[in-house]
């Protein structure tokens, strides 16, 4: 059995005609109805019958169906293993952030000469542990409240992954041309109260779900105006850039990676309260790119 016949024979059940599926494979109505018979004759059992309504499967055609179905998904999974083989491999998560994707794209122009295959996904300290857990990406930038720290660790050894800090940063505000405080350097943290927010997706470990603490209780989460909630970057750049909203983040922003638009307000008597560095599984050692990214990594957090 060949894997043109197992082709031909998906084609013939899924156009449920001959010449349909011949028009889909690029060749000739009998050249089809060649292949499929060498392939019914071959399995000693008819696959497919013609009808008034077109080809359809016999009883074990269907079976067969099912399994040939399977086979090409999973000759198209190796074909594309063999293809990724050819490539020096970088899997990155990471929190949402308009510096770290600056950075990588500096790393590519860099690069660019290379056989270099960059995957670049960004979620929620949760998704981007999983993503990394689940062998989906191999570095992940993550942050932790400073005061979840026992929790971050527990959820880390149980996924058998390990951290390496990067930074310890404080909060801040990032705002546009249109927020009322676009021309301030500091606030103190009970003005956050009087600002509307536009925040990513949360979860355990997001800043806003901590404000309280963080803030050692000057302001409580529920006084905070959250307007808009999003998982788009572009929806945050935009509301930022055009609306009076504001966002709450980390106060790490490098000269050489300013946003024109954006500006970053600082919180007045703000501690070093949030973790940032990256997380990858205890036994994968790291490919040169890899090694490389991770050293862009540092000096983007020096």
């Amino acid at each position: 059995m060949e894997l043109k016949q197992i082709e031909y024979f998906l084609a013939a059940i899924e156009c449920r005609s001959l010449n349909k599926a011949a028009e889909r494979l690029y060749t000739s109505q009998p050249n089809v109805s060649k292949i499929l018979k060498n392939l019914e004759t071959e399995l000693g059992i008819k696959l497919m019958e013609r009808t008034p309504k077109g080809v359809v499967a016999t009883g074990f055609g269907d079976q067969f169906y099912d399994y040939a179905k399977n086979i090409i998904k999973t000759v198209r999974i190796v074909e594309e293993l063999a293809e990724d083989r050819a490539y020096d491999q970088l899997k990155i998560a990471a929190f949402p952030s308009n510096m770290i994707a600056r950075m990588v794209a500096d790393y590519y122009l860099e690069h660019k000469e290379s056989t270099l295959h960059i995957e670049f996904i960004t979620g929620t300290v949760e998704d981007v542990v999983e993503s990394v857990h689940s062998s989906l990406t191999n570095i992940g930038v993550v942050f932790y409240p400073e005061h979840k720290a026992h929790t971050f660790r527990q959820i880390l050894s149980k996924k058998n992954l390990s951290f390496q800090i990067l930074k310890s940063c404080k909060l801040c505000i990032y705002v546009g041309p249109m927020h009322p405080y676009y021309e301030k350097e500091t606030i103190a943290f009970k003005e956050l109260e009087n600002l509307k927010f536009i925040q990513g997706k949360r979860d355990y470990f997001s800043m806003m779900e901590h404000v309280d603490i963080l803030s050692n209780g000057l302001i409580k989460l529920n006084q905070m105006k959250h307007v808009v909630h999003t998982n788009s970057d572009n929806m945050m750049m935009n509301m930022l850039r055009y609306s009076d909203l504001c966002t709450l983040g980390l106060d790490f922003l490098k000269p050489n990676y300013h946003d024109n638009e954006i500006r970053k307000v600082a919180i007045q008597n703000c501690m070093d309260c949030i973790k940032v560095g990256y997380i990858t599984r205890k036994d994968l050692l790291f490919n040169g790119c890899e090694k490389m990214f991770v050293a862009y990594l540092k000096d983007l957090f020096s």
